[in-house]
């Protein structure tokens, strides 16, 4: 048998290492994370760290429970919390009572927030531009469609709530 064709072998093994979808994604993931926080840093927030992503995915101009964004982000309550307390300590978020309920905590956006907000889409935007930079802005669209169509198919969330479970694989 040849050691391409033999699954355990060590060339078959560290290839599908390095090639399976989830390893692909997960390293597509870090690039674009980064290349965000880098211009996000660059256009004026050097505060900001690769944990804030969870507040900045989860927090809505019209105001967000920190239960339901540690849900959203898949981070435990108290993670989100802390990182909350360090967007307050910023300027960049506010909080109240829940008039709904005593025991939650309504986040709202300041205009500093806003300001955030729109600074980290153009980031974004810039990140997704160095993807289309290399593999060209028709591809770069069919996988944005690709990974629509199955996050829709499978109705994607994410799995587990639990920090140590979310780690980058290695």
């Amino acid at each position: 048998m040849n050691s391409d064709s033999d699954p355990t072998s060590d060339n078959s093994f560290e290839r599908v290492r390095q090639t399976n979808l989830g390893r692909l994604i997960d390293d597509l993931h870090f690039f674009f994370d980064t290349q965000a926080l880098k211009y996000l840093r660059e256009s004026g927030f050097p505060m900001i760290k690769s944990a804030d992503a969870h507040v900045m995915r989860t927090m809505r101009f019209e105001g967000s429970r920190i239960t339901d964004m540690a849900r959203n982000a898949g981070i435990s309550k108290q993670a989100m919390s802390k990182l909350v307390a360090a967007f307050i300590a910023n300027g960049f978020l506010t909080w109240a009572g829940d008039p709904n309920d005593k025991r939650n905590r309504i986040v709202s956006v300041t205009d500093a927030g806003r300001d955030l907000l729109t600074c980290g889409i153009a980031a974004l935007q810039r990140a997704e531009q160095d993807i289309a930079d290399i593999v060209g802005t028709d591809e770069m669209e069919k996988l944005r469609l690709v990974l629509i169509k199955i996050k829709q198919a499978k109705n994607i969330r994410p799995l587990s709530t639990r920090p140590q479970d979310r780690k980058r694989r290695s």
